[in-house]
This record gives C-alpha cells, sequence and structure tokens, in this order.
C-alpha cells in the first residue's frame, strides 16, 4: 500500500513536469511565431526620378588601318634581295625599297622598246622631210590644181607619227614593268607578314608581303535600327571616347560619315577616324568599345544596372511597401547606369507608386506582393 502511494505520487510529478515543459515550448513558438510574423526582410532602394537623360550608345568594334595592302608580285624572277625592314615587324615609310626581283630580262625589253623608239624617230623623220621635199616640188612645177595628200606625203607622216606614239608607250610600259623588279613601300606602315625569301624563284601574282598603316586608324561601327533611333540628331562630326575592354580610354575618334544599311547585317554602318595625336595608344586589331551619343531621352528612369535582371524585370515597392515588378524597355546605357522608359499607369494600374522606389539588387526570392522593408541611400 506505502509503495503505490510513492508511485502515485512520482507519476503526479511527472506529469506536472510535462505540463510546465509544454507551456512553456507553446509560449515560445508564439513568440517566434509573433516575432516572425512582424519580421519584414530588408530591401535597399533608390528613388529616381522621371525626368530627361541623355545617355551613351555602347558598341563594339575592331581597330583598323585606313590602308593596309598585300603586296604580289607583277613580275616573275628569282628574288636577289630582301631588304631587313622588310622582316616581319618591321616599320617603313613610303617609297623604301622592300625587295629586289632579278631583272636582266626586264631591262632587255625596255632596250627593245628603244631601239623601236629611236627608228620610229628617224622614220617620222625622213617622212616629214619628204612631204616637205614634194610640197616643193609641186610648187616650182607650175601647175594650177592642187596637189593630193599622197604626193604631199601627207598619209606616210601621219601612220609615222602613230608608229612613234606606239613605240613610245612601249618604252612607258616596259619601264613601268621593270620597276615592278624593285618593291617598295606605297605608304608608311608596319610590315605584318613576309612570304618570299632570297633566292627564291616568284611568279607574277605571288605573295610577298602584307603591310598595314600604323599612323592612320579608323573604326567601322554597326548599329541596331534601335540604336540608331537613339542617336543624337546632330551625330555627324562629333568626338567619341574609344575604350578598351577594361574601360580604359586608348583614343578618341570623330565621327565621319554613316548611315546606311549593310545588305548582309541589316544594320547601319558608322564609320570613325581615330584622332592621330590621342591614337599611340589605340593598336590595329584591337577589339574595343565606343561610346556614341545618344538624344535626350525625355520623362525616363535613369537606374542601377545592377536593378536590372536577366529576365528584364525591375522590380520596386508600392505605397504599401509590397514589392512589384514590370517588364522594363531599355533605352540607354549610361556607364553603371540604364536608362529605362517610366512605365505607364494603364500598365501598373492600381500599383502605381506615388513616387519611385527602385530595387537596387533584385533576389531570386522575390514575390509579388510581399511586405519588405526599404532601405534608401544615404541622405534621402
Amino acid at each position: 500500500m506505502k509503495n503505490r502511494k510513492w508511485w502515485l505520487l512520482a507519476s503526479l510529478l511527472v506529469l506536472a513536469l510535462v505540463i510546465i515543459v509544454v507551456d512553456d515550448l507553446e509560449d515560445v513558438a508564439e513568440v517566434e511565431k509573433r516575432q516572425e510574423a512582424h519580421y519584414l526582410p530588408p530591401v535597399s532602394i533608390v528613388n529616381p526620378q522621371p525626368q530627361d537623360n541623355t545617355g551613351t550608345i555602347q558598341t563594339y568594334a575592331e581597330i583598323k588601318p585606313r590602308w593596309a595592302v598585300t603586296l604580289k608580285s607583277q613580275v616573275s624572277g628569282e628574288v636577289e634581295k630582301v631588304f631587313t625592314r622588310a622582316f616581319a615587324g618591321g616599320r617603313v615609310k613610303k617609297g623604301d625599297m622592300l625587295i629586289h626581283v632579278e631583272a636582266s630580262r626586264y631591262l632587255a625589253d625596255l632596250h627593245d622598246a628603244e631601239q623601236i623608239l629611236a627608228e620610229a624617230e628617224l622614220n617620222l623623220l625622213q617622212e616629214k622631210n619628204k612631204a616637205t621635199q614634194n610640197k616643193k616640188n609641186w610648187q616650182r612645177s607650175g601647175l594650177d590644181k592642187a596637189p593630193s595628200d599622197l604626193v604631199l606625203n601627207i598619209p606616210q607622216l601621219n601612220v609615222a607619227e602613230k608608229v612613234l606614239n606606239a613605240a613610245k608607250s612601249r618604252v612607258s610600259a616596259a619601264s613601268k614593268i621593270l620597276s615592278y623588279t624593285q618593291i617598295k613601300a606605297p605608304f608608311s606602315g608596319l610590315i605584318t607578314t613576309r612570304n618570299v625569301n632570297i633566292g627564291q624563284m616568284i611568279l607574277e601574282g605571288e605573295e610577298l608581303l602584307h603591310i598595314a598603316q600604323d599612323t592612320q586608324q579608323e573604326i567601322t561601327i554597326s548599329v541596331s535600327e534601335q540604336q540608331w533611333n537613339m542617336l543624337d540628331k546632330n551625330w555627324n562630326k562629333k568626338t567619341v571616347s574609344v575604350r578598351n575592354m577594361s574601360g580604359i580610354e586608348v583614343a578618341q575618334a570623330r565621327i565621319k560619315r554613316g548611315g546606311f544599311f549593310d545588305p548582309e547585317t541589316r544594320q547601319l554602318k558608322l564609320f570613325l577616324d581615330i584622332d592621330k595625336a590621342s591614337s599611340h595608344r589605340a593598336l590595329p586589331g584591337a577589339f574595343v568599345q565606343v561610346d556614341l551619343p545618344g538624344r535626350v531621352l525625355h520623362d525616363s528612369l535613369s537606374i542601377p544596372e545592377s536593378a536590372l535582371t536577366r529576365g528584364g524585370l525591375v522590380w520596386y515597392l508600392d505605397d504599401d511597401d509590397q514589392l512589384r515588378s514590370f517588364n522594363a524597355t531599355v533605352l540607354l546605357h549610361q556607364g553603371n547606369h540604364v536608362i529605362i522608359e517610366t512605365p505607364g499607369r494603364e500598365m501598373l494600374k492600381q500599383n502605381y507608386p506615388s513616387r519611385w522606389r527602385i530595387a537596387t539588387t533584385p533576389l531570386a526570392s522575390f514575390m509579388a506582393g510581399r511586405r519588405v522593408h526599404p532601405i534608401a541611400p544615404e541622405g534621402e
């Protein structure tokens, strides 16, 4: 009987402890639930104002020399000399000698042409003398009628003049061909490729050297029709910044001409000349970013680039601090900001805010309608 009382008393004590523990757990759960119900995740925002913005159109292109050519042989023969300045990497000036080709055959052709020219000159002189003598003879004859051209040796004189002109042309052509045995730089520039060696037999039309101008450079840019419509109306003759892929300015360029469709890409082309004074850091073949001047965009929003999601959404807060989003229409890029169209009331309807509060760093966990705690930049 006594043991039963002890067991009963122990059971009551255990039951009391269980009730106390359960009660404490319910209180903690209630507190946590209450705390969770009042927790609002913080969201960093900016407060852009609809206004007139002017941005830049970012495009990418390759710097190219204004003049670049592959020199080909216009004669056949053995390469007698290749000057060191003609090696790849060498800088040359206009008129510098680069390659000598064995020229005896072409020199002989020139001498033959010169001999034919001398004979033609002699023949013309003889025909002139004949014409003069025949005219005198006719005058001494006392005949009243006018002599014929044949009597005065005029047809023969015309033929002799034409033969002389042909001979002069042959000398000029032979002299020109002979000059092709001495390959010279057509303009100042950089030798990028050499395909010929001393002692090599070359044929007419064979590639010898490639030379690219390094003093005058240009850029050809392709823009879409939408980008074209965003250009400043007075784009012609404007100076723009040329930057490398690290964002460092390497040169300035002036827009010279453009504004026609490329039939292959269906894009519009612009042509820029790099300013000589700033071209020392702009290397031919470099891939660069060019910032074209954009037109004034009325009633637009300038927001951080990070505020635009990959899907093109922009998240904002309505007047009840609830998350909302819209598909942004990007107009221009300006540094680390983008300029977008201000959404109309008909797009957002009842969620149109009285002032814009844009989330600077949208998260994948964002849900439309969720209340958050906005954190504005310091000073706002």
